[in-house]
């Protein structure tokens, strides 16, 4: 995927989408689903995984939070076992294939939802 006029940090690609798990896959599989993710939308981790499990200090819901930082900006990942879903956010200054994502999340044993409240792209510009 080549963008040759490709200036970083002029425009953030936003992308959020709910998924669909039928189990709870656990934190460890988590932090590598987001690993994976990374890899397969071309982008590298800069440092390490943040993880929270929920409730914290008795308060939230039950769940996770996980977010990755990558050279263009950060993954996030928000859990709800309860739900048997999660939350997905990709911000990144490198535009990047969203489909890639459905092909990995099948990996990990969840399913994109797409459709009408279930996922959204927006780009930010700052020239």
């Amino acid at each position: 995927m080549g963008f040759p006029d490709l200036v970083l940090g002029e425009r953030m690609h936003a992308f959020g989408v709910t998924l669909r798990m039928e189990q709870d896959i656990g934190a460890p599989r988590l932090v590598e689903f987001l690993q994976a993710l990374t890899d397969a939308i071309g982008m590298t981790a800069v440092g390490d995984h943040a993880l929270w499990t929920y409730p914290l200090h008795g308060k939230g819901g039950n769940g996770r939070t996980a977010v990755m930082p990558i050279t263009d900006s950060f993954l996030a990942l928000d859990t709800w076992p309860d739900h048997r879903g999660a939350y997905l956010f990709i911000c990144s200054c490198r535009p990047f294939d969203q489909f890639i994502v459905d092909r990995t999340a099948s990996l990990f044993e969840m399913a994109v939802e797409r459709g009408e409240g279930r996922q959204f792209y927006s780009e930010l510009n700052l020239k």
